[in-house]
């Protein structure tokens, strides 16, 4: 019976994203003021959403900017001094045919941590069938890197393993397993074990692990939490193009902003949480391309909704999709994003789980699944109703001289006018976050002016792009029993110069 019903959920928000925009389309030909009525009340909802969005910006960036001012070490040992030198961490970092130059960076930056590297344990996950570089990376990795942590470990999942996707997730629970039997041998308690796993291309700060490590020692309950630092696309931001790096930057800002709202926080990408919870939850799933956001619901179900996310305001620095070319980039980065917004395929799963869930308060469950659908739904369909806005007044030259159409372009025009805002806040925290441009040159500036003018023009076919369209692919694919069995791996560029510094100023 779960099943029958899961897969109505597969269909019904690909239905309801498809039948919106064909209604939508439908209206301004043939009932213009209906559709203007519809439209107007849009704008209001999106303008309101806007001004909050900027506001819940504004509130993260400023935490950001004083969280990240602090020296955690020294409030580690002020706070926690009888307690954090029991526990260690344990960083998987999963790879298949990275070129091991963006291995050893981020294994550097692991390296040159602001902790006591004899409390990590980190570990390269390969795929075995990258029977050609795997071996040998290694090798490598290990006559370089054994002796500067605690503990250094390699793992190879195994191809042919049946049930699973070819993706990030059975690589990451293959290697928590073989490590979870290697701590099992040292004897460490699975309480002072907390778990960071990050892509090929991150680079974590500093003092992130110091940071996590008091955010743990911090928490009553740490079980029953994940740590989600902030992801910053920032590693070759000025190497990849204007589209892209708007996309990438737009991707940061909305964590920022996630993290000030906790009930909408969601795992994402680099994450931590503590080895109990993982041994309690089998580790990540293998059965999705999207282990990231699925592991917050599985947490949440196993633990009887007692699961929540715990913003880490020291980031973790990752690249910016850069392909061969400028059509191969933006490929990659439409990719990217189709594998993102997979994340839909959750909808079903937390339908199936909620449904005659008596371990769950009703409106508890009942309100994250609404939460959950609304913000796939909106992601597909609101640069629809905002690109075709202006179809009526277009189409219809007569509307203009009724009341509904004469107000129509005026109101709609106010209400797009001002949701501007959010822009300029958008790119002037962007201008204070993005590291300054290598070699601040006449060019260097002129470059930036030209993206200053050119980002509103921009940023409306970016969203379409890489927002909604992506996720009206993935959506559709659930909805014809058509899911990714295979993770798309981005294209990474190694970018020389160790872990990148944001501007503080």
């Amino acid at each position: 019976m779960i099943e029958r019903y899961s897969r109505t959920w597969e269909i019904v928000p690909g239905v309801l994203v498809w039948l919106t925009i064909i209604i939508l389309i439908w209206l301004a030909l043939f009932q213009p003021i209906a559709f203007a009525v519809i439209i107007l009340c849009y704008a209001i909802y999106w303008l309101i959403k806007i001004l909050m969005i900027a506001t819940f910006l504004i509130a993260g960036f400023t935490r950001y900017r004083k969280e990240r001012k602090i020296d955690w070490l020294k409030r580690l040992e002020t706070d926690f001094s009888d307690h954090y030198p029991d526990l260690y961490h344990l960083v998987i970092v999963p790879t298949y045919k990275e070129d091991i130059s963006i291995l050893r960076h981020t294994l550097e930056a692991l390296r040159t941590s602001n902790y006591d590297h004899q409390k990590i344990i980190a570990v390269v996950a390969f795929e075995g069938r990258d029977k050609l570089m795997a071996p040998e990376y290694a090798r490598v990795l290990t006559h370089e890197y054994e002796h500067k942590f605690g503990h250094f470990l390699t793992t190879t999942h195994p191809s042919d393993i049946p049930g699973e996707v070819k993706g990030k997730g059975p690589n990451i629970t293959w290697a928590g397993r073989r490590a979870k039997e290697f701590i099992d041998q040292k004897g460490y308690r699975y309480e002072d074990v907390i778990v960071t796993t990050l892509d090929a291309d991150n680079r974590v700060n500093k003092d992130y692990l110091a940071n996590l490590t008091w955010a743990y020692c911090n928490d009553p309950d740490p079980i029953h939490k994940s740590y989600q630092p902030i992801p910053m696309f920032f590693n070759n931001i000025w190497k990849v193009p204007l589209a892209v790096k708007l996309t990438t930057i737009g991707s940061t800002f909305w964590q920022m902003t996630q993290a000030m709202r906790p009930y909408y926080a969601r795992n994402f990408s680099a994450q931590a949480q503590g080895l109990a919870a993982l041994v309690k939850t089998d580790f990540w799933s293998v059965q999705t391309v999207v282990e990231d956001g699925h592991q917050y619901w599985r947490s949440y179900f196993a633990f009887k909704g007692n699961h929540y996310v715990v913003p880490i305001f020291v980031p973790v620095y990752m690249d910016a999709v850069q392909g061969d070319n400028l059509t191969d980039t933006l490929r990659e980065q439409y990719l990217q994003r189709r594998r993102w917004y997979w994340g839909a395929s959750d909808i079903p799963y937390v339908y199936s789980k909620s449904r005659g869930n008596k371990d769950i308060p009703f409106v508890h469950k009942w309100l994250q699944f609404v939460r959950l659908a609304e913000s796939h739904y909106t992601l597909a369909t609101q640069t629809f109703f905002l690109s075709l806005g202006w179809l009526p007044v277009v189409l219809h030259n007569d509307l203009r001289s009724t009341m509904i159409g004469y107000n129509f372009s005026i109101l709609l025009n106010y209400a797009i006018s001002s949701a501007w805002i959010g822009t300029v806040v958008t790119m002037l925290i962007a201008s204070l976050l993005v590291p300054p441009r290598p070699g601040k040159t006449i060019s260097y500036r002129l470059t930036l002016l030209k993206e200053w003018i050119l980002a509103p023009l921009v940023l409306p076919i970016s969203g379409m792009l890489f927002g909604s369209l992506p996720s009206i692919d993935s959506q559709t694919r659930m909805m014809l029993n058509k899911p990714f069995t295979v993770f798309n791996v981005t294209k990474k560029a190694a970018i020389p110069g160790g872990v990148v510094r944001e501007s503080l100023n």
